[in-house]
């Protein structure tokens, strides 16, 4: 009778979905901590913004790690500060024969990002088939 009860204790157990973990969680959380602390600075110190968003990138890159693209293109490839729009860079509309594209300029160090637009264009991570697995987080820990 003992052992009927502990194997319908075990098999209600094994119905349940056992949590998945995340590899690189904290990480994670440390990078959108930096990057958030990046956007609240960059406005009253850039320099300090572009500190976090260097740190956030490199412990990108030392948890092989990636960011969302989208994350990604707001921060400047060689400073590292969070790219705002009239506040820490300045933007151009280019439009040519067959070439249009936005210019971002960096006031901190100068650097030039060209963002090119095009209508048929789509973006891998936008792409359905791109997405293997949805992982969400709860908020225990």
């Amino acid at each position: 009778m003992a052992s009927a009860d502990k194997e319908t204790k075990k098999s209600a157990n094994d119905n349940k979905k056992a949590p998945q973990l995340c590899v690189g969680r904290e990480s994670y959380e440390r990078m959108n901590f930096l990057y958030q602390a990046a956007a609240l600075m960059s406005e009253t110190h850039p320099q300090l913004s572009a500190t976090y968003g260097r740190l956030a990138k490199s412990i990108g890159k030392k948890a092989v790690l990636r960011m969302e693209p989208a994350i990604k293109r707001t921060l400047c490839v060689r400073c590292g500060v969070l790219l705002n729009p009239a506040i820490t860079a300045d933007i151009h509309d280019y439009r040519h024969k067959k070439l249009c594209y936005v210019q971002v300029n960096c006031k901190l160090c100068g650097y030039q990002k060209r963002f090119y637009n095009n209508k048929n264009h789509q973006l891998w991570l936008e792409n359905p088939s791109s997405l293997v697995e949805r992982i969400e987080f709860s908020s225990n820990k």
